[in-house]
């Protein structure tokens, strides 16, 4: 458990009142199962919207990306004007299926530009960045538990700042032999850290209980290499294990693409799209398995014009992927203009973050 989460549980109050009700305006929240596990997949360093989802049939797209604009005869079509980036090819049948969907337009008005910033805006839910991560908040507001479980390498700040615990758990960490805990009574006469020992205590039981719990991936799923495929790996054997708690959190870096963008891109996000496919495939072989909704986001998009080192640079609006079982409509709102800018050149969103977490959690039930 990190010792900012640890801060957080004492010292932060819930911000939940923010993010209760809504609908999934696409077509009503469906029918949750009576188990259901959220996944927040954290695509780090402001993934290029344009390109993920391009408009391929928009001349304003070509002109202002000369060098990256995906080729029309590589893109995958999706629907009239938008096509898919050629590397997310292993998710078309997630598409045809509707078990895959675009939130389009998805960011703050005026985003700031830095990472750190932006990504505090999107895991508070506020254009501040300051209090309670919304999922923290979501689990406060409706009276859930917890745990919620990061398996991402640098922890989730949208899980702290709520009364339920918020953990952490790697790959890394499942090899190694679990630690001993800690005893609050040797916090002596400091009431302080008497709290803090006893929630270090609790959060190591249940990452030990989580442990002795996890299921067998199922056989023959190839995961594929690297760091998100073993958190994908991870995520499964938790689902799998009838244990899991109600929210994980997984994370890919490599997104912040200012220079050489063709080849960069297109690395991460074949490595997504593999990954993906492969949690999915893991689900449908999975008995008894919880729903499951993926949710994929990132701290904001690129700039519309390509800059001089066939890159770009930190923007707004972007998309945000869902997936999960039988989405009511596969996409959600509406692609920014490419014509209507804002004073500073950026798309100008359609959906805000704050709108987007109330659809996942109304879908999900968290």
């Amino acid at each position: 458990m990190k010792r900012r989460s640890l801060l957080s549980l004492l010292l932060a109050s819930s911000a939940g009142a923010a993010l209760a009700g809504g609908r999934w305006s696409t077509g009503g929240a469906g029918s949750p199962r009576s188990r259901s596990v959220l996944v927040l997949l954290e695509l780090r360093g402001g993934n290029d919207g344009l390109n993920t989802l391009a408009p391929i049939a928009d001349p304003l797209y070509r002109q202002a990306r000369p060098t990256l604009a995906l080729d029309g005869g590589e893109a995958l079509p999706l629907v009239a004007g938008l096509a898919l980036h050629p590397a997310l090819a292993p998710l078309l049948p997630l598409w045809q299926s509707q078990r895959l969907a675009f939130a389009l337009g998805v960011g703050w008005p005026r985003p700031n530009r830095s990472h750190f910033k932006a990504a505090d805006q999107w895991a508070t839910a506020s254009p501040s960045g300051e209090g309670s991560g919304w999922l923290a908040a979501a689990l406060d507001q409706r009276q859930q538990p917890g745990p919620l479980l990061a398996l991402g390498p640098a922890g989730c700040p949208a899980m702290e700042g709520g009364k339920a615990l918020a953990l952490q758990l790697s790959s890394a960490e499942l090899r190694g032999r679990p630690g001993a805990g800690f005893d609050p009574a040797e916090a002596g006469a400091n009431a302080v850290l008497r709290q803090m020992l006893a929630l270090e205590q609790a959060g190591m039981q249940q990452l030990q209980r989580l442990r002795r719990e996890l299921a067998p991936l199922p056989p023959g799923l190839a995961i594929p290499r690297g760091a998100l495929g073993q958190q994908v790996a991870l995520a499964l054997r938790l689902i799998g294990s009838g244990a899991c708690p109600p929210v994980l959190q997984l994370a890919q870096g490599g997104y912040d693409t200012h220079v050489g963008q063709a080849v960069r891109h297109g690395r991460v996000l074949s490595e997504l799209a593999t990954a993906l496919a492969a949690l999915t495939t893991g689900l449908e072989r999975l008995p008894n398995r919880p729903a499951v909704t993926l949710l994929a986001v990132s701290e904001f998009g690129r700039r519309l014009r390509e800059n001089g080192s066939r890159g770009t640079d930190h923007g707004s609006a972007s998309v945000a992927l869902l997936l999960g079982e039988q989405l009511p409509n596969r996409l959600i709102g509406r692609y920014p203009s490419l014509s209507d800018l804002d004073e500073r050149g950026d798309l100008i969103p359609s959906l805000s973050p704050p709108d987007l977490y109330r659809q996942v959690l109304q879908r999900v039930g968290v």
